[in-house]
């Protein structure tokens, strides 16, 4: 549990995008699974069984609070400019404007994606293989795979201006 727990609460901020949610998310699905311990093989597929349930309680988490996201508000819930300030001496300013500028555009980007997209993408970055992201979020190989091309071409498109090559390449 303690080597799974900080890549399980990531992957569930990573789809609900509330810190204090997913940890509750993960905490539910560490208790249904430890409950049904006597059922289930704990020991080689607990880390499957622990996405999968993960995945899954994120997407009905995600349609029944359909919640919709201020453009005013940071992701992590604290207003803009409330942040701590950086050193001004640590980095260039165009620098740290560009990356923050980057990082929005990711992270709006990845809103615009569907659930099951959002939760492939963030599989496939941890380092899962096509296999085991389908077992996670319940599909076949090959829709992991489109998946995964889908997110990356949506993502390609909203990141286009900072990329060096066109997203259609």
């Amino acid at each position: 549990m303690l080597a799974t727990l900080p890549r399980a609460q990531a992957y569930a901020n990573s789809l609900l995008r509330d810190r204090t949610l997913s940890e509750d998310v993960v905490h539910d699905c560490y208790v249904r699974l430890l409950e049904k311990a006597d059922t289930y093989n704990l020991q080689s597929d607990g880390t499957k069984l622990l996405y999968k349930a993960i995945t899954r309680a994120c997407v009905d988490r995600n349609y029944r609070d359909r919640r919709l996201l201020s453009l005013e508000v940071e992701l992590d819930g604290e207003a803009e400019g409330t942040g701590p300030v950086a050193d001004p001496r640590a980095h260039d300013p165009h620098d740290l404007a560009a990356c923050r500028e980057l990082e929005e555009a990711l992270a709006c980007g990845m809103t615009r994606l569907s659930v099951a997209q959002r939760g492939a993408i963030e599989l496939k970055s941890l380092g899962y293989s096509l296999d085991e992201i389908a077992e996670a979020i319940g599909t076949s190989p090959g829709h992991a795979g489109v998946l995964v091309h889908r997110a990356r071409r949506a993502l390609a498109a909203q990141l286009a201006r900072f990329l060096e090559s066109r997203p259609d390449e």
